[in-house]
């Protein structure tokens, strides 16, 4: 049988998702994920230049001026060595296939080719889900699970995924290198899905809640709540129970408050082997320990948060368009700022240094790689914003301008506003692709009302 064009380009995307939710591994030095994000790439390009949306090419041109224009002047006043030419380059990229992207979700997703999407994402979700529990048993028990070979997203190059935690419950992340990253790809997928479906999917619901739950994750625990108010409204208003998504938020709530540490459910892994002495004071009543997630998420953010949102406030009346290469650096240094005084004084004030002219090299102990690897801002307004000036946010602010103004004030509308803040709050510093399919996937769903039609 001869697929269509569409079914072609359907079942691309869901390739393309999946590889982007490989991010634990790579393949020859190349992340799966960074391919899943370029695999859409062509064929928006190819499809843009074979349809009417290529009348916006200068439109989209002239808008792009203010952004290349501070990079520029970044590249001229300074030396770049080939791997910072590579790093802007790659973050150009991402800028650029996320607007490719966007248009081709806009011509793509018609209501017939929604429908498609729908059906094959329904069992997608049961698909991944299953496999994101199956893995977080899998390290608990230590059956088989494909190796992990993409160096972890700390400080620390070439350094191993963490897939272990002693005094704390097991989290489950799937495929990705952090649970944290399982919330950001797999949530707004999954909200998207159950919004649009009424049907009654309890059981479908509590596999994809449970998966999501094991994550054990406060921004799911945020999102959690903020959609809990949306439901109750929408109940006022529709007077109508969307009872598998009930059951989703609460599948999650359950399973991410609550959980088993990984040393009572199997003490002889090969991980507590290792603490040995730890594992039997943890395990000294014979009981089962049920620990509780107790931290607030909305008001107890961790440290590298109030970090990044303490340097965002610090600098933002002096907020420049000086590039984004610029960005972690200048970051790294607001962060390293009282280490480097801190050791400076602590060293230099010893004996041995009164008696000794010694240059001003910091060393000694304290969080000293921050004086050497460049943490990111993980968040997009910010990263934009310290790159392009406040051009970036008044873009985005006369966005959701023209959205109140132009569409009418909705549930569908507010809904599209949750899953745009999805991804503001999430830990991905940058537009890319995934992001653009999910915002062209709402946005015809939602507000360009290209509807369904019926129940999917």
């Amino acid at each position: 049988m001869k697929l269509s064009k569409d079914i072609i380009y359907t079942y691309l995307i869901f390739i393309s998702i999946f590889l982007v939710f490989l991010d634990a591994y790579q393949f020859y030095s190349i992340p799966l994920s960074w391919i899943g994000l370029s695999l859409l790439v062509p064929v928006s390009i190819y499809e843009i230049k074979n349809t009417k949306l290529s009348k916006y090419s200068k439109a989209i041109y002239l808008i792009s001026i203010p952004f290349v224009i501070p990079e520029l002047f970044y590249i001229f006043r300074n030396e770049l060595t080939f791997s910072e030419y590579l790093y802007i380059g790659l973050r150009y990229y991402n800028i650029f296939s996320f607007i490719v992207v966007l248009f081709f979700c806009n011509y793509f997703f018609t209501e017939s080719n929604l429908k498609i999407f729908f059906r094959i994402l329904k069992k997608y979700l049961f698909f991944y889900s299953g496999i994101t529990i199956y893995i977080f048993f899998a390290q608990i028990y230590d059956l088989y699970e494909p190796y992990r070979n993409r160096q972890n997203t700390n400080l620390f190059g070439e350094s191993m995924q963490s897939v272990f935690w002693l005094s704390q419950p097991h989290r489950a992340m799937g495929t990705f290198r952090e649970p944290l990253f399982l919330i950001t790809f797999f949530l707004p997928l999954v909200l998207i899905y159950f919004y649009k479906d009424r049907k009654n999917n309890i059981f479908l619901a509590f596999v994809v809640g449970t998966a999501l739950g094991l994550s054990r994750s406060d921004y799911v625990r945020v999102f959690f709540a903020i959609v809990l108010l949306f439901l109750i409204v929408d109940y006022l208003i529709k007077k109508e129970i969307m009872l598998s998504t009930l059951v989703l938020l609460f599948s999650i709530i359950i399973f991410s408050t609550f959980g088993v540490l990984e040393c009572n459910l199997n003490p002889d892994s090969i991980e507590c082997l290792e603490y040995e002495e730890d594992v039997k004071k943890i395990n000294n009543s014979g009981a089962l320990k049920i620990k509780p997630n107790t931290s607030n998420p909305i008001t107890d953010l961790d440290s590298d948060r109030m970090d990044v949102i303490n340097y965002f406030l610090k600098s933002i009346v002096n907020v420049e368009p000086n590039g984004i290469g610029n960005v972690s650096s200048d970051y790294q240094e607001y962060s390293s700022m009282e280490i480097s005084e801190e050791m400076y004084l602590t060293n230099r004030t010893l004996p041995r240094y009164l008696l000794t002219r010694y240059s001003t090299q910091n060393f000694g102990t304290g969080n000293y790689s921050l004086l050497k690897y460049e943490p990111n801002v993980q968040n997009i307004i910010v990263f934009y914003t310290q790159g392009f000036g406040f051009i970036f946010p008044s873009l985005v602010f006369l966005y959701f301008l023209n959205l109140l103004i132009t569409k009418k004030i909705n549930l569908d509308l507010v809904f599209f506003l949750i899953v745009v803040l999805l991804i503001i709050l999430s830990p991905i510093e940058e537009l890319n692709s995934y992001y653009a399919l999910i915002l062209g996937l709402s946005y015809n769903l939602l507000i360009s009302k290209k509807d369904l039609n019926e129940k999917v």
